[in-house]
């Protein structure tokens, strides 16, 4: 099923494409998580819902979480240089956002695309970060919080 799965999302994901980058190789998987905060059934549930969402909209998420920030960098530089790097979004549209998930920084940021930052304000995005990220992630429910931000996304942009 695992392999099913992989290959499925590997098909149909557009979402994170691969571009050579110096300090990590990513993959073209919509969630990466190298900091392993998700089980597998989680990663593939939302693998699942991420790749759905695109089929109904075009628009392309991926999250990824790392263990730590490299040095001297702030989560949110970090997370818009990969998404530029993993050419998240339709070049268009410019409809993509990335999720980044710094585990032992205890930092989270959202990189957006300047079509979708019309909709998902930094204001928003920042709402979504104190009010559902955090109190999940205090206790330890990355994919609680994940998901519940996921569908608060869904629902503002469509």
């Amino acid at each position: 099923m695992k392999y099913f799965t992989f290959i499925l999302a590997f098909v149909f994901c557009i979402s994170c494409k691969t571009k050579p980058q110096q300090t990590l190789k990513h993959n073209q998987t919509v969630v990466q998580d190298y900091a392993n905060i998700f089980s597998t059934v989680e990663e593939d549930s939302l693998t699942n819902f991420i790749l759905n969402y695109e089929k109904l909209t075009t628009n392309e998420i991926c999250v990824m979480t790392i263990d730590s920030l490299p040095a001297n960098t702030k989560a949110l530089r970090h997370a818009t240089n990969i998404a530029q790097n993993l050419g998240i979004g339709k070049a268009d549209k410019n409809n993509g956002l990335l999720l980044l998930i710094a585990k032992s920084d205890r930092q989270v940021a959202f990189a957006t695309g300047y079509g979708t930052e019309l909709v998902l304000t930094d204001s928003v995005c920042y709402h979504l970060i104190e009010s559902t990220l955090i109190p999940n992630f205090k206790n330890k429910l990355y994919y609680n919080g994940v998901r519940q931000v996921l569908d608060s996304v869904k629902t503002k942009w469509y």
